[in-house]
């Protein structure tokens, strides 16, 4: 059997949860599906933001025994929330956390950890050697900052212990993309993510969840984000099957065209 091409699409870890989208989130069966879908179709990169994105996520590789398969990305975000809770706020990354979030993924590394900036410098460089040391021990493989700024250097310094980064682009953001070019000048792996804004905006622009246009526009916007200069990935959730497959024809369909960034 020959292997799908790999395709730069990220299966965002909201996927998962009922909070930060406009549908219900899947059931355990559905996700499983998803997940299986996205790896049949040459989606190999997973995003958990949250601590039940990675609960899902883990469970998911499992039942599937499809881990090494799998690139997995990791936040510093750890509080347990049902449906209707409030998600929680990023938290510095302490020693306990590592075996968490294995725990959580049901595996033995994470492919990339994200170092959540927060407001106390020194507590941020005391995460960051944290998780440093734990990308020196094998269990990590890369770090990642969000939000990188226009100028990274001025922020992190020549020398940093980053190799990629997330950060919104969009139709609404413009501001992203010398951001995106400075941290590819870095040799930085660049992951842009909220390609609709958030899930409801596409709603929100056509006034209404059933509007005959909305899988164009959701193409169009997906093509816009993936493709813009300096962007390796695009990180989205899809809490359906039919969305993975929709997603992938987005991207197999290229640029947008002239017309089509006009329309």
């Amino acid at each position: 059997m020959v292997a799908p091409v790999e395709c730069p699409l990220v299966l965002g870890g909201h996927t998962f949860i009922q909070q930060l989208g406009n549908e219900p989130k899947p059931t355990e069966d559905e996700q499983v599906r998803i997940v299986e879908t996205c790896l049949n179709q040459g989606i190999r990169w997973f995003d958990t933001t949250y601590r039940p994105e990675r609960v899902a996520l883990g469970q998911a590789l499992s039942r599937l025994g499809r881990r090494n398969e799998a690139v997995i990305l990791a936040w510093n975000f750890f509080t347990s929330f049902g449906d209707e809770d409030d998600v929680g706020a990023p938290d510095y990354y302490q020693p306990h956390h590592l075996d968490q979030m294995l725990d959580e993924l049901q595996t033995d590394h994470i492919d990339g950890l994200v170092v959540h900036q927060l407001d106390d410098p020194e507590r941020n460089s005391r995460q960051e050697e944290l998780a440093q040391g734990w990308q020196r021990r094998g269990v990590i493989r890369w770090l990642g900052t969000w939000y990188p700024p226009v100028n990274p250097v001025e922020t992190y310094g020549l020398n940093n212990p980053y190799s990629f980064m997330v950060r919104p682009y969009n139709v609404t953001t413009p501001e992203a993309a010398p951001a995106f070019s400075a941290c590819k000048a870095l040799g930085w792996q660049t992951l842009a993510c909220s390609p609709f804004v958030r899930g409801w905006e596409l709603d929100k622009r056509l006034g209404r969840s059933n509007a005959p246009d909305r899988a164009q526009l959701a193409d169009r916007m997906l093509r816009y984000a993936l493709f813009r200069p300096h962007v390796d990935r695009l990180i989205v959730a899809m809490r359906r099957e039919a969305w993975v497959v929709a997603n992938i024809a987005s991207w197999r369909c290229g640029p947008l065209t002239e017309v089509e960034m006009i329309e």
